[in-house]
């Protein structure tokens, strides 16, 4: 699929020397922008020029898939915890439902961005999760696409985080961001 790349794109894309880079935006009260290039990226993406960070907190993105039906699809994001900033992001901060855009990006012979990436990925954060040890930390965000708010009902989420809030000793969400089957709880 062409996704309506532009001539510079496409022109790179065939010298076969691609060096591919993620720009990440997650719409925070105060937004963050993340590469996992080497180096700080400033691209015009969305009109405006941005800058995004190569601070080393990105870890991993996984399960990006496209499909050719309207499907509920999620992947995972995950960031180093070690620096407190992002843990002090989630925790002090409503993030559920917060927009979060994938871009794909070229990188020219010369280390620039060629012009206009395109997106990737669109979704909401559906739910994260903190986890450490004595030798690392990291934040895991589960990001689900605009298609996962089409059949919700507005009000309470089925997350461990949700459960939590109301009954802290309820384990019976502990694992509902591990099941992605849709579960007929009562329906026909």
């Amino acid at each position: 699929m062409a996704r309506g790349l532009t001539s510079a794109v496409k022109t790179e894309l065939a010298t076969g020397i691609i060096e591919p880079i993620v720009l990440i935006e997650i719409g925070f009260a105060t937004p963050v922008y993340l590469t996992n290039a080497s180096f700080n990226i400033t691209s015009s993406v969305s009109g405006s020029s941005r800058t995004y960070l190569s601070n080393g907190h990105l870890k991993s993105i996984t399960g990006i898939s496209e499909t050719n039906k309207p499907s509920k699809n999620s992947l995972l994001i995950s960031l180093s915890a070690v620096d407190q900033t992002y843990i002090s992001i989630a925790l002090n901060e409503n993030i559920i439902n917060d927009n979060v855009f994938i871009y794909r990006g070229f990188l020219d012979d010369n280390l620039s961005v060629i012009a206009d990436p395109f997106l990737l990925f669109y979704g909401t954060i559906d739910e994260y999760k903190i986890t450490d040890n004595t030798n690392t930390a990291n934040l895991t965000f589960t990001i689900t696409s605009h298609w996962g708010n089409f059949s919700k009902t507005s009000g309470r989420t089925t997350t461990d985080n949700s459960q939590q809030r109301f009954f802290s000793s309820d384990k019976g969400m502990e694992f509902s961001a591990l099941t992605l089957k849709d579960i007929k709880w009562g329906r026909v």
